[in-house]
């Protein structure tokens, strides 16, 4: 099965989840190796203007690598350059998560929702700080508009780690 390049866009930010929890640093290498191998062509749909994509790639590279201070100094000067991009706050944000500042990713995850409502990732990550900041109300919501979209967009693999984190 191939992916196409927005669904390949869409799964860099799990897969930077996904390698902070990683157990041996091999792990974490090997599948790093496999985005920088396809950060070219994946990072394409991210951002027009070069300077900003390569902005982005390194913030992504240095969260990945559990750089979390570095990533949000690089999503910011993206950010600053260009305050309408989602991707910059959404990965900023789960960076800002990872390093326990709650308040800081839930306001980027809600600027990033105000930008783009259909991202179902988004929903799933403030649910997870709403959780953490237990308002499990406004966690059930996002959740359930992240269930929603992902029912909408085809893409109903994902049910089980929602409903996991509905109970």
């Amino acid at each position: 099965m191939s992916l196409s390049a927005t669904n390949k866009v869409l799964l860099l930010p799990f897969l930077l989840v996904l390698t902070s929890c990683l157990p041996t640093p091999e792990g974490r290498d090997s599948l790093n190796n496999i985005l920088m191998a396809n950060s070219q062509i994946i990072t394409q749909t991210y951002i027009s203007d070069p300077r900003l994509n390569d902005l982005l790639i390194q913030g992504m590279e240095k969260g990945i690598k559990g750089d979390y201070q570095g990533a949000i100094a690089l999503f910011t000067e993206v950010l600053q350059s260009d305050p309408q991009e989602v991707e910059a706050y959404y990965n900023r944000g789960i960076a800002y998560a990872k390093m326990n500042n709650y308040p800081a990713a839930l306001e980027d995850f809600s600027t990033a929702l105000t930008l783009n409502q259909t991202m179902a990732d988004i929903y799933v990550e403030r649910a997870k700080v709403y959780l953490q900041l237990g308002d499990r109300n406004a966690a059930i919501a996002d959740l359930q508009k992240a269930k929603t979209l992902l029912k909408q967009q085809g893409h109903t693999s994902r049910y089980p780690e929602i409903d996991n984190l509905l109970n």
